[in-house]
């Protein structure tokens, strides 16, 4: 014959709720608020910036030298009909040209009232920064270049320099006096 068990139905529940409510506690993980950037080398070193000013990474085409532009504008050329300058934003930076190699891009930017493009070294990608892991420079960065970079992120890659575009381009070194 069988022998007859007895439970307690209660401490049965009980410990089936303690299970699920550990396993929600572990499984409950917190959601970090990411920046999506475009990440870039320019001398030697990354940069990013929010993808959302971002609109298309080309190749390097042919440069028109245009005359009485600041030395940053690089030359213009023709994006399926729309003339945009190709800026160099490295002397921004305190960075020293480098000859461009195959591997160089050219991120086109849309402003709110003009489109431009900046010429990288190389675009690495498309990354989720997460914004917690912004930190205020303590780089030796060059103290005019500070003014357009909005922090650092250390990350497994290494550390990216988050840039601040808007800054970039109001900047008065991008302005063509017109006499």
């Amino acid at each position: 014959m069988a022998e007859q068990r007895t439970y307690d139905i209660r401490s049965i529940l009980e410990e089936m709720r303690q299970e699920y409510w550990q396993g929600l506690a572990e499984t409950t993980e917190t959601r970090e608020e990411l920046l999506e950037c475009i990440t870039f080398t320019l001398g030697g070193e990354t940069y990013a910036f929010e993808t959302t000013y971002a609109s298309e990474v080309i190749r390097v085409p042919k440069l028109i030298k245009v005359p009485g532009v600041p030395e940053l504008i690089v030359g213009i050329f023709n994006l399926r009909g729309e003339i945009i300058a190709a800026m160099d934003i490295r002397p921004l930076l305190g960075l020293p040209p480098t000859p461009l190699t195959p591997a160089a891009r050219i991120i086109v930017i849309k402003a709110e009232s003009f489109t431009t493009g900046i010429i990288t070294e190389e675009v690495q990608g498309v990354v989720g920064l997460p914004v917690e892991l912004l930190e205020p420079v303590v780089k030796s960065v060059d103290g005019g270049a500070k003014e357009f970079i909005r922090g650092q992120i250390n990350r497994e890659e290494g550390m990216a320099m988050l840039l601040d575009i808007t800054r970039i381009l109001d900047s008065p070194a991008l302005t063509v006096n017109h006499a």
